[in-house]
């Protein structure tokens, strides 16, 4: 325990670093008050940086149907160029990741199975032959990963594909389930990270204690994965009163970190009366998870939380993301780790106020520069999905 915490202390900057906000901008070309865009997807990977250009993906009812789009900005304009539809059919839940000098991969649900292409140019191809949904995407070490709940019998279980590059062209290399054995309940919502020696780490929500418990798992190299370990440390069992068969928690995501590090945040609702809170872990390199720590301030503890991301970087920048109404309309906030606990929650300037702000996407770039999207709702504009980019001071 005093070997991690001093790791962690090394990973860690100063304490809570206090960011400088660029001018909120608008991604959506097409919104109104019947439009309505959708950022949910696994690992909630809807942002990315890839040289100088930040991408933005994103699903929503424009034409009548759920479709997919992805907007990019260059660092040097002043705003989103029109967006890129990815699909053909419907789509849904999609995200992506940066392959560098301006490119990306994009993934995404369409027809029942999910599908990835790269952009700007890339054909969609097909990942997955059973059905499936819930696609996330990971990339580090010269490799790039997919992950996705794909339905096996009565239930869904979360396989892991590594992909490979050729130009344009995407191709799958392995698809390998995490577990052999077929699931006994639900598996779903993956989240991906590839820490900075090649190792893979999933997380998912699983229901095989009849309620939701984010499980995790690691690979050295992609092909094989360790026994399922639970990635909380609170051993729910029946909630207060008999309500339903456990507390719960969901929608982990991941994140990788320092020169080994993955951490994790998720929503935990262990403190029954308050709703979800945000809980993050650390893995320090050692492929294990430590103690929980709870992300929020003491002034977010009455009130629920949703919608919860981290984010980190090699240079051991770690940030956490969410939305909360404890000042009566959700915002989005964030939270800086300091090596021993999460700082003071920020509202997010342009991402807080009247209205209702919610559903944070974030990604460090290499830079260290924070880049945040988000919805932005209100009477007049219908729903907007917003973009900011915060330097430390």
């Amino acid at each position: 325990m005093r070997a991690a915490a001093l790791l962690l202390a090394v990973l860690a900057l100063p304490a809570h670093a206090a960011w400088e906000w660029s001018a909120p901008l608008t991604v959506t070309s097409v919104h109104g008050v019947k439009i309505f865009p959708h950022l949910e997807s696994a690992n909630r990977q809807g942002v990315a940086v890839s040289g100088d250009t930040v991408g933005v993906v994103w699903e929503d009812n424009r034409s009548g149907t759920p479709q997919c789009y992805l907007a990019m900005k260059p660092a040097a304009a002043a705003a989103f160029q029109p967006e890129i539809p990815l699909s053909a059919g419907e789509c849904y839940e999609p995200v992506m990741t940066a392959l560098g000098a301006g490119r990306f991969v994009a993934a995404w649900e369409e027809a029942g199975k999910v599908h990835a292409r790269v952009l700007p140019g890339g054909q969609a191809l097909q990942l997955s032959k059973a059905d499936a949904v819930q696609i996330t995407l990971a990339a580090g070490n010269g490799t790039l990963y997919a992950a996705w709940a794909e339905q096996a019998g009565r239930f869904r279980r979360i396989v892991v594909a590594q992909l490979v590059l050729h130009g344009d062209a995407l191709g799958v290399k392995t698809v390998i389930p995490v577990e052999a054995a077929m699931p006994a309940d639900e598996q779903g919502w993956p989240a991906l990270a590839v820490a900075g020696d090649g190792s893979v780490t999933v997380a998912w929500e699983d229901r095989r204690n009849r309620h939701t418990v984010p499980m995790v798992s690691h690979s050295r190299d992609g092909r094989r994965f360790a026994a399922p370990a639970r990635l909380t440390d609170h051993k729910s069992g029946s909630a207060p009163g008999g309500l339903g068969a456990g507390t719960g928690a969901m929608r982990p995501t991941l994140t990788a970190w320092g020169e080994r590090g993955v951490a994790a945040v998720w929503l935990d609702k262990r403190d029954f009366l308050s709703g979800y809170d945000v809980y993050a872990a650390f893995d320090t390199g050692s492929r294990r998870f430590g103690k929980n720590v709870r992300v929020q301030d003491n002034f977010g503890d009455s009130i629920a939380q949703w919608h919860a991301r981290i984010v980190g970087d090699a240079d051991g920048r770690l940030v956490a993301l969410w939305d909360d109404a404890r000042d009566g309309t959700p915002d989005v906030w964030l939270s800086d780790w300091d090596g021993e606990a999460f700082g003071d929650d920020v509202a997010v300037p342009g991402a807080a106020g009247p209205g209702e702000q919610s559903d944070p996407l974030a990604t460090l770039d290499a830079a260290g520069s924070l880049h945040v999207v988000w919805l932005d709702r209100d009477v007049t504009n219908g729903t907007r999905i917003r973009y900011a980019r915060a330097e430390r001071k």
